[in-house]
């Protein structure tokens, strides 16, 4: 007569064949997702991509004058969930950290901020909506490109695929 161990052993052993029988040889490798940001300073705009198709839109404050945000290709270096600016002293919720000075990034705007989006009021960052914000923190990871760039009459904010 077979003890409840013995069972328990056959049991297991039965469940562990099912299992890896139902499991793939190889797994495939997963799709490789290219997420982007693109910051229009003329249209106060941001532009996320996957894979070049738009993901999200929002309006956003960059660079007021004498505080110009930087134009060009840049990448997310790191990422903070509410560090305080040691130049301003105020807090800077999803902060997103796109040059290597530390100075520049993207985050969340000031409650005061929320009805200036789309003009030009921030020194140097790009302000963004709570929601979005907290958005693009989750959804961008660090070493993300994002192209600051103003555009050119008569041109495209960006090709389509």
């Amino acid at each position: 007569m077979m003890g409840i161990a013995e069972l328990f052993r056959i049991f297991s052993g039965i469940l562990a064949v099912s299992v890896s029988a139902s499991l793939p040889a190889e797994t495939p490798d997963p799709v490789l997702l290219q997420r982007e940001a693109v910051v229009l300073i003329d249209l106060q705009t941001i532009v996320f991509l996957e894979n070049g198709r738009e993901a999200n839109l929002a309006l956003v404050s960059t660079g007021r004058a004498g505080y110009g945000t930087p134009v060009g290709e840049f990448s997310v270096l790191y990422r903070r969930r509410a560090p305080v600016s040691s130049t301003y002293n105020v807090r800077m919720p999803y902060w997103l950290c796109i040059d290597p000075s530390g100075q520049i990034g993207m985050h969340q705007t000031f409650l005061s901020g929320i009805n200036l989006l789309g003009t030009r009021r921030s020194h140097g960052c790009i302000r963004m909506g709570e929601n979005t914000a907290r958005w693009s923190y989750y959804w961008l990871s660090v070493g993300s490109k994002v192209t600051v760039r103003e555009l050119s009459p008569g041109s495209e904010a960006f090709s389509s695929p």
